[in-house]
């Protein structure tokens, strides 16, 4: 992040869900679950200015720029929480893909509003930023800290890790691939109730614990979401069932359709899994090297 008079500049970082166990429905209508989420050093850019108006442009052309964008949405509550008339101008440059489970919207909303916090002065302060994230979207209080961290509730609920897991993590090489299609979040949780995969939450609190004490990061590695979305989707499924047998952990990240695998230097090349890659889904499939950071950058 770097700041001028008139100008902040923040990296929006994408997440990947190392566990994400989904325990059923609540009342409000969203679903209970207990993830671990960790930022990567891959992510987005964005510049935000204070403006005439509300405005947003990005470098992806696919994106929607108009009030249903996030980030604009976000600046609309920001005024409405803080009490500021300030108006803002974003420039985007948008690398994480659409539709990835990846977080991308909700990391760009949630670096917004920590922007125009600091170009109105700093009006919101301790938990209003909080709740102000959680209203925009589950996971965006994730993204104000950027910490790795255990997300209860229906996300909003967000626990840093200890110091000592944290470091365990941090710099830890991934690679991100995506097929060439993506998956609608609203349209897998719908699949979950009739697919019955949700998982009891004692059962995810006690896969958390054994990694929390010293259990290795593999043992953690779950995804409610990755059979309901492979019933349909079966390049999803089918490619990591070849990464897993090349020795290397692999998952879907959140609600798909972007997956990660966690490569060691003992095992296959970043050059052999990206040639699986390619052979399952294409040359021109989205495919990314990056790691695991430790605290917001």
């Amino acid at each position: 992040m770097s700041v001028s008079v008139d100008e902040v500049r923040m990296h929006s970082p994408a997440k990947v869900n190392l566990m994400l166990s989904v325990h059923g429905p609540r009342e409000d209508g969203f679903h209970e679950l207990s993830s671990v989420v960790v930022p990567l050093a891959f992510g987005d850019e964005l510049r935000v200015r204070c403006a005439d108006v509300d405005s947003l442009v990005c470098t992806d052309a696919s994106l929607p720029t108009g009030t249903e964008n996030l980030v604009l949405r976000a600046a609309e509550a920001f005024r409405r929480y803080s009490g500021s008339s300030l108006h803002f101008s974003f420039f985007l440059e948008k690398r994480i893909p659409v539709g990835a489970g990846l977080g991308g919207g909700s990391g760009n909303a949630a670096v917004a509003l920590q922007a125009m916090n600091q170009l109105a002065g700093n009006l919101l302060v301790g938990d209003a930023l909080v709740e102000l994230a959680a209203e925009l979207g589950s996971d965006c209080a994730f993204f104000l800290e950027g910490r790795p961290s255990v997300l209860r509730g229906r996300g909003e609920r967000v626990e840093s890790l200890p110091e000592d897991v944290a470091s365990r993590l941090a710099g830890r090489r991934l690679l991100l691939f995506k097929p060439g299609f993506a998956v609608s979040t609203a349209w897998a949780y719908e699949q979950l109730p009739a697919a019955g995969y949700y998982e009891d939450r004692v059962l995810a609190e006690a896969r958390l614990q054994a990694f929390l004490d010293g259990g290795s990061l593999d043992s953690l590695l779950e995804n409610t979401f990755e059979p309901v979305v492979g019933r349909k989707f079966l390049a999803i499924p089918l490619l990591l069932e070849d990464i897993r047998e090349m020795g290397v952990p692999c998952r879907m990240s959140g609600s798909g359709s972007c997956c990660f695998a966690l490569p060691d230097d003992s095992g296959p090349s970043v050059a052999a899994i990206r040639a699986t890659v390619q052979e399952a889904w294409g040359d021109a499939v989205f495919f990314v090297e990056t790691s695991i950071s430790g605290t917001k950058t």
